[in-house]
């Protein structure tokens, strides 16, 4: 109880949130009272929460407008106004004008809000008539909609007496003169007049209720038939802006109904993403770090799979999948006025325009989700590293499944897909954006800090990050393979099987690349998996080029197993980890040296593959230019298992600082040609064709 002071946007009580407990009075600023429907402002003296029934969850919402104070008394009881009346006699006459103010407000925004619903209803019922004439003219089949038969229209309230109406409107006319003359005469005045207001617009607030739930009643009972009709006036649009200009413009008008409707999710779950995206995009402050924008940013994540999943699965059988559908899947478009015409009229003609990766490398996630559910290739691990199987056999163990749903599950298309969604999809979305706190799964124009064209990735895009890298560390996405042949007297020959990762492309406006798994379960030769967003806002090159670094540690870990960190047995990780962990005592490295590996240690709160990464992003960027960042230490260990390309290699071999380390390479590369080729020569001998990985492999050696 007290004085409570409130910041501007603060929410004093939150509507089904908070329980009613005091009653405020303002004292200072300016409040907003709101429900779904229709919102007042409060001014200075007015009564906050007079309306709401003690004990019970508030019905509106209370929000500052400006820097504001209230002062707070207990409310158990309707009785309890009069007493906050007497026991402020000197702004009585303030609080009774303040009533009669709110009470006229009040008057006011519920004739309105009787006058939209029966616009509503009415627009409603036209529709409806006209349905049949506007299937014809787009060539479609009425259906029917027997529900919108069994609509009634809204009541305006019996229970609120025509003369109150007129009594506060006569009020409020003569307010100037009543607030000078008339409430300061008693306080008995001034208690009565503001409990007779009290009592008008206690009957306007409830009758003001019922409009409300009507409202909801009639958006729930008419959401499949408006969904449909707002699609065929899209379609009625269309053609006449064909017949205006004579071009074939496809605009796209109520995207999300389109994408709604195709789904066939259920009225429920339409109406909740509908409800959610108007609150969304009405909020301009709508990545505010407070918890109603935190909630309903975490609320539309969870819908938004809803209603991905149900349209994903029906598009797999549609050869005509509307463009907004596909503007959907690929960038988490589902609303024009959300994204912005501009944007919108982007995204449309990059959907149009979209052709898969010849090599099947780069994919949309729609593409990736259909190879998963397709059985092409095994779901990706999840947030707790376990793969598909592994993830069956955990939940045998705990109880949540039998043998008999394990062995269903383990190739039924669709538990691996929501697998896949509720993992890769929901936490790679996420990841990628950047922001994980500020994530919201739908196309927002608010997050396009760069022109689209320049943030978009395809797989051109792609390819040319790969052949940048290679031409750098030619070896990058190699790994160890071995080929045997007993019988032309190959007995074992370790060969480099170069694979390009699976990249898939998220769809979200985000800053960030981030390798999900490095092989698929425990098969070496598989592709790496790798996420980023659609639209990379940040410099793509160096993104790119931590991914990798990220990509070569990782493998280097798998490769090694449990001897990853083990020095006696040599590695990228290994030595690097040396490096690092006992760098105070290395005499090759400077005490400028070290000084600035302490300060990169603590930047990367002594995570050593962040380090690495950070080294291999100015190897690849600064010291392949012939511009050194490294101490002498980390570029020896990197250049050891990362060296350049035959190109660069012959390009800075003059350079004193990689002489020495590329006379090494030339001699340990010599060693490890010479008996392969002595293989070769045998074989060629025997008139035997030399296999695959052995010229392969020669050939990578050569690079």
């Amino acid at each position: 109880m007290g004085l409570l002071k409130l910041e501007k946007g603060q929410i004093l009580h939150k509507s089904a949130a908070d329980t009613v407990s005091t009653i405020e009075v303002l004292v200072k600023g300016r409040l907003k009272i709101s429900n779904q429907y229709s919102s007042i402002e409060l001014s200075v003296g007015g009564f906050v929460g007079i309306v709401e029934k003690p004990g019970k969850p508030y019905i509106y919402t209370y929000e500052a407008l400006e820097e504001s104070a209230v002062y707070s008394y207990p409310f158990e009881t309707v009785d309890d106004i009069p007493n906050v009346v007497r026991s402020n006699p000197k702004i009585a006459a303030i609080l009774a004008s303040q009533s009669t103010e709110t009470a006229y407000k009040c008057v006011d925004v519920f004739e309105q809000e009787y006058e939209e619903a029966l616009e509503e209803y009415e627009g409603i019922k036209s529709d409806y008539a006209n349905y049949p004439n506007l299937c014809l003219k787009v060539g479609e089949t009425p259906k029917t909609f027997p529900e919108i038969d069994n609509l009634i229209p809204p009541e305006k309230g019996g229970k609120v007496p025509e003369w109150s109406l007129t009594f506060v409107k006569a009020l409020k006319e003569s307010e100037a003169h009543l607030k000078k003359v008339f409430y300061p005469l008693n306080i008995d005045i001034a208690v009565g007049m503001v409990m007779t207001t009290y009592t008008i617009y206690n009957i306007i607030s409830e009758q003001s209720q019922l409009l409300a739930e009507y409202r909801k009643a009639l958006t729930s009972q008419c959401a499949s038939f408006n969904s449909t009709m707002k699609v065929i006036k899209a379609k009625i649009h269309d053609q006449e802006r064909m017949e205006e200009g004579g071009e074939a413009v496809v605009t796209v008008v109520n995207a999300l109904d389109t994408i709604l409707l195709y789904s066939g999710v259920s009225t429920e779950i339409a109406t909740k993403f509908q409800d959610q995206i108007k609150e969304f995009k009405a909020n301009d402050n709508r990545y505010d770090s407070s918890d109603e924008c935190r909630a309903l940013r975490r609320n539309i994540g969870t819908t938004y799979y809803e209603v991905f999943t149900p349209a994903f699965l029906k598009s797999l059988t549609d050869p005509n999948v509307p463009i907004e559908v596909k503007m959907f899947f690929m960038f988490g478009f589902v609303d024009e006025e959300l994204a912005g015409e501009k944007n919108t009229s982007i995204l449309y003609n990059m959907a149009k325009a979209y052709t898969p990766d010849p090599e099947g490398k780069t994919l949309l996630i729609y593409e990736w989700l259909i190879k998963i559910y397709n059985l092409e290739v095994e779901p990706s691990r999840n947030e707790f590293d376990q793969d598909w199987p592994t993830y069956l056999r955990d939940q045998k163990v705990s109880g949540n499944l039998n043998q008999a749903q394990v062995d269903a599950m383990t190739d039924d298309p669709k538990s691996r897909l929501d697998f896949e969604v509720h993992n890769l999809f929901a936490l790679g979305n996420r990841m990628t954006f950047g922001r994980i706190s500020s994530f919201v799964p739908v196309f927002d124009s608010q997050n396009v800090l760069k022109p689209l064209d320049m943030a978009y990735l395809n797989w051109n895009k792609i390819n040319e990050y790969y052949s940048m890298i290679k031409a750098v560390d030619y070896g990058v996405f190699c790994r160890s393979a071995v080929f045997s042949n007993p019988e032309i007297g190959i007995n074992q020959i370790h060969y480099a099987d170069d694979i390009n990762p699976y990249m898939i492309l998220m769809p979200n406006v985000g800053s960030r690349a981030s390798l999900w798994q490095e092989i698929e379960g425990k098969k070496r030769s598989t592709p790496a998996r790798m996420v980023v967003s659609i639209f990379n806002t940040e410099n793509t090159e160096e993104c790119m080029v931590k991914l990798f670094g990220e990509f070569r540690w990782e493998m280097c870990k798998t490769e090694q197993g449990v001897h990853w960190n083990d020095v006696t047995d040599p590695s990228l990780t290994s030595m690097y980890c040396d490096y690092l962990q006992f760098y105070k005592k290395n005499p090759a490295l400077s005490t400028d040296n070290k000084e600035k590996l302490k300060t990169d240690l603590k930047k990367y709160s002594n995570n050593y593959k962040n380090v690495f990464i950070a080294d291999y992003l100015a190897y690849v960027k600064f010291e392949a230019a012939s511009s050194p960042r490294l101490n002498k230490v980390a570029r020896e260990i990197i250049f050891t298992f990362c060296p350049f390309a035959k190109e660069l290699r012959e390009k800075i071999g003059d350079n004193p600082q990689y002489t020495e380390l590329i006379n090494h390479y030339n001699t340990r590369i010599a060693n490890q040609i010479k008996p392969l080729t002595n293989v070769v020569h045998k074989l060629k001998k025997e008139d035997i064709p030399i296999p695959e990985p052995l010229s392969r492999q020669i050939a990578h050696l050569q690079k």
